[in-house]
Parts: structure tokens; sequence; C-alpha cells
């Protein structure tokens, strides 16, 4: 059985997903934001692999879904009263099985802003993706891997929201 997170408080958010993060990629899954209501200061997490698949009645192709209804949940709430965050086990039953590679998971391939800005910064000098990889690769710890498609998709992303000019 995956063991969850520990219940506990924590002084800010994010030290809360560090604890969380850390504790999934060790256990081999991957979490994210179920929903959350900032107003009210709480967020749902819940296991990556939750939820149902979306079910098309004519589906033109077929659409691989990574959706296994996974129960799992965690809660996070900042009480009015207290200046720190709370995090409780909702539900700790995972009804699927863990992943040996953890970078199979895309929520654990994440950039982080710094990357993000190296990747718009190196894609500006017209290096190629494969030599923006070996540079991301060699900065990052040892079990964290770089995948070409992730920086296709940042490079796009990064031009998209670049203002277009003359």
């Amino acid at each position: 059985m995956l063991q969850p997170p520990t219940e506990g408080e924590f002084k800010t958010l994010e030290p809360l997903w560090q604890h969380v993060n850390n504790v999934a990629r060790a256990q081999g899954y991957a979490v994210s934001t179920l929903r959350s209501n900032m107003t009210q200061n709480q967020i749902e997490i819940c296991c990556e692999r939750s939820g149902t698949p979306n079910s098309n009645k004519t589906p033109s192709k077929t659409v691989n879904s990574r959706k296994l209804d996974c129960p799992f949940r965690l809660y996070a709430r900042n009480y009015a009263k207290s200046t720190t965050w709370t995090l409780k086990v909702k539900n700790p039953e995972h009804s699927n099985n863990t992943i040996e590679n953890i970078m199979a998971h895309p929520a654990c391939r994440k950039f982080n802003e710094q990357e993000i800005s190296q990747i718009a910064h190196i894609s500006e000098s017209l290096l190629l993706p494969r030599q923006i990889q070996a540079q991301l690769c060699s900065q990052r710890e040892s079990d964290k891997s770089v995948i070409l498609q992730d920086i296709y998709n940042e490079v796009k992303k990064i031009k998209k929201d670049k203002p277009q000019g003359r």
C-alpha cells in the first residue's frame, strides 16, 4: 500500500507542496490540485490518476487516458485565525499501482521559473532543443530528466506569450 504524506501544519503553501510532492515521488505517484478556493484558503489535492476518462460517443480516433478513478485525496486549509496551513488526509487509498520511472508523470517534469527563463534565453540564441536539453540535464538533480517534447512545448508557450512586434 502506498503511504500518504503525513498530516501536519506548514507556515506557507510552498513547504506544504514540497512535502506532498517529495512523499508522492518517493512512493512512485504524482499529485495535482483537484480544486481550490483561495478566498476561503482551501485546496483539495488528488492523485494525478484520479477522475474518470472522458467518454466521447463517437470518437474520431482512439485516445488513451491516464485517469483511473483513483480515490486518493488530501485537503489543505488555512483557517482565518491561524497563520499556518493544515494538511489532512481525506482518503489514503490508491486504486493504481506505482510507476517505476517517476518521470513518466508529466507533473514531475515541470520546469521551475529559473529553467523557464533559461529556456527562453537559450531558444532566442537559436540553439537546438537537444542542446537546451543537454544544458538543463547537466544542471538538474540526478533523478530528474528532461524530455525533448517538454522543451518543444515550453518554447511554443514562450513564443505564444511573447508580444509580436515589427
